[in-house]
């Protein structure tokens, strides 16, 4: 039996007056969701238990791997998902372009132009620092910092004021409904390799006012000096996803790296071309974090919709294939940001024995066959069924 997993990155929520104190998923118009909830089973899921995971993280977690024992920190997976060169030992920062004001910053995720963007590039790779170093742009407003040499540590606290480590390299999402309070960057450990990294951190950070101009800075995150060293997934698998770091997981993991579609109709298309020749296949779907990222309920309730219309409704119809339908986190439309409440999971083929849900959303799934689950038990789930 052929596996698709399909994340809709950020899907969960939380419910708002303006939809009928219903979630954007509840609210949404979602015949073919809920046509396979109501023939298959349903539960919900926490990505990584007790916090609001990265997607990174949480990618690790759904493929039973434990973050808080492999993760390495955001940076080197966004560098080998660009295809950024870099060697075991540099420190790797994931970096936003960002704008503050005064102390706070307004908006963590700038978007610069074309222009733009190749002027940062060459402006930041300008700065005079005590260390060799290089900047690479990967995808919009996010860009790796790669600091060279010796006597440095990945051991150091984020810029960016949204992310908070919780253990190891595994970090934590806050909420961004308010601008938030710039910070330091400080050795998280008593190293002067550690000290002195990060003082290289926050001179980069400071220079970077001086040469992208106006209101717009840098802010970094996610350090780390190598990559994950995972054991590779049982099965052919292959990856339809949208970013770097997702990328970077497949690449680790033995998947084949197939891109990332660039429509829902060639979405439909990869999936049904990647079946023919791989029996797993992990697609992301990036369009409700975006909008819950920005606090676009509506919109997100609208891009729901448009998944179930233009996507959902034609895999449905995948023969001898076991579909998975959940998220990688909650990402609240309130909050604008990643948060610790647990995801609806959906599990369906022709033969299942269904439980009989009403509905594909968060409450519904509250009370499917398959209960609570952890990220990490989700492939022991699946296993069973397509064994």
């Amino acid at each position: 039996m052929k596996l698709i997993i399909v994340i809709l990155d950020g899907l969960g929520d939380r419910t708002y007056r303006e939809l009928k104190n219903k979630t954007p998923l509840e609210a949404a118009n979602t015949p073919n969701l809920d046509f396979l909830a109501k023939n298959g089973k349903t539960g919900i899921m926490y990505p990584i238990k007790g916090i609001a995971p990265e997607s990174d993280e949480a990618a690790l977690a759904l493929f039973g791997y434990n973050p808080y024992e492999v993760y390495t920190g955001r940076g080197p997976l966004e560098a080998l998902g660009a295809n950024v060169d870099f060697s075991e030992g540099d420190v790797v920062l994931r970096c936003n372009y960002a704008l503050y004001k005064g102390n706070k910053i307004t908006d963590v995720e700038y978007v610069p132009n074309k222009k733009e963007l190749k002027d940062f590039e060459t402006k930041l790779n300008k700065i005079k620092l005590d260390v060799d170093f290089k900047v690479v742009n990967t995808l919009g407003y996010r860009f790796v910092l790669i600091l060279k040499g010796k006597k440095l540590s990945p051991k150091i606290s984020n810029t960016h004021p949204a992310y908070q480590i919780i253990k190891n390299y595994v970090t934590s999402a806050k909420p961004r409904g308010k601008p938030l309070k710039l910070r330091k960057c400080k050795a998280l450990d008593k190293s002067k390799s550690a000290k002195r990294t990060a003082k290289i951190v926050n001179d980069f950070v400071e220079k970077s006012k001086g040469v992208l101009g106006g209101n717009k800075i840098v802010i970094t995150r996610g350090a780390g000096n190598r990559v994950p060293r995972l054991k590779k997934l049982e099965r052919n698998w292959a990856l339809l996803a949208d970013t770097p770091v997702e990328m970077a997981i497949g690449k680790i993991t033995g998947m084949a790296i197939l891109g990332h579609p660039k429509s829902l109709k060639q979405a439909v298309k990869d999936v049904e071309n990647a079946l023919k020749k791989y029996d797993s296949l992990y697609l992301q779907i990036k369009e409700t974090d975006h909008w819950s990222h920005r606090g676009k309920l509506i919109k997100k309730k609208e891009a729901i919709e448009e998944i179930d219309r233009g996507f959902v409704s034609k895999i449905m119809k995948l023969k001898d294939t076991l579909i998975c339908i959940t998220a990688d986190h909650s990402t609240p439309c309130k909050i604008k940001a990643h948060s610790a409440d647990p995801v609806p999971l959906l599990i369906y083929y022709n033969k299942i024995k269904p439980d009989r849900a009403e509905k594909f959303s968060e409450k519904a799934c509250k009370k499917g066959i398959i209960g609570k689950i952890e990220g990490k038990d989700l492939m022991s789930v699946l296993k069973k069924e397509v064994s």
